[in-house]
């Protein structure tokens, strides 16, 4: 908007008017206070003067000359007026170019949306978010009907045995076979180690393949627990493993089902 060369241009005639005018009206006055007035185009001076000079008649040319000096003092304060619009609206760009870009964005988000739910509820072309989130959940569930199964289950009964009067008496059982049975109920057996390394594996299947549907901190933690869970950061009893079921459950969002709507879904 603004001639910045034509403001430099009126800043350094304006100086030489007033130095022109103070060495011609002041000549008494110290060079040093010349030299500073003319640099800060001080016109106070020439507001006195004029002021002094419109009464007079005869001192018809002085008026004029300090009206010329004030003329080009609003000159100068028109272009630095021009010069300070110029730096507002240039340090307001990017956010006039934000304002103007934002219903594109939202356009693109919404096209985004809408894009997704046919992508996944018309085509049925893959899982949806929630979808793959239900069948972690449904693992894990298994997961932990397994444990609860195993955690610290009743003694098997003794066994019976046939005394020379032929009855059935009831023998107790043998301090190995009771530490055993202790040592059985603490741990999984290897047929439900397998099962359980089973559940494990198909859990971090869906983190692998559908990693996209899970924040990257989420995916990290999860398969820190599954690696725990599984045995891997060291031995693990059954109320451990129950214990890190019930963290997961506790700590990441999408282990919650928030409506009965899901449930159902769930179900079905």
């Amino acid at each position: 908007m603004s001639d910045r060369k034509a403001r430099i241009d009126a800043i350094e005639s304006l100086k030489r008017m007033i130095r022109s005018w103070l060495d011609e009206t002041f000549s008494d006055m110290p060079e040093s206070e010349k030299i500073e007035r003319a640099n800060n185009m001080d016109i106070s001076l020439v507001e006195e003067l004029k002021e002094e000079s419109i009464k007079h008649i005869y001192e018809l040319n002085s008026v004029v000359r300090c009206s010329l000096i004030e003329m080009q003092f609003i000159k100068k304060e028109l272009l630095n007026a021009l010069v300070a619009m110029d730096e507002l609206m240039g340090s307001n760009e990017i956010n006039m170019r934000i304002a103007a870009m934002t219903p594109a964005i939202i356009l693109l988000i919404a096209i985004r949306k809408v894009f997704r739910v046919i992508f996944y509820a018309v085509f049925k072309f893959g899982s949806s978010k929630e979808e793959i989130h239900a069948s972690f959940r449904k693992i894990i569930l298994d997961i932990e009907r397994l444990l609860l199964m195993r955690d610290d289950p009743p003694p098997p009964p003794e066994p019976l045995s046939w005394s020379s009067a032929g009855r059935t008496t009831l023998t107790g059982a043998a301090p190995d076979d009771i530490l055993n049975n202790v040592t059985s109920r603490q741990t999984l057996s290897a047929a439900d180690l397998g099962m359980l390394l089973l559940h494990i594996h198909e859990c971090r299947n869906i983190l692998w393949v559908s990693r996209r549907r899970f924040q990257n901190d989420v995916l990290r933690n999860v398969s820190e627990d599954l690696a725990e869970l599984a045995g891997e950061r060291g031995p693990v009893s059954v109320r451990q493993q129950l214990q890190i079921l019930c963290r997961m459950n506790r700590t990441y969002k999408f282990m919650k089902v928030e409506n009965s709507s899901m449930i159902s879904g769930v179900v079905m």
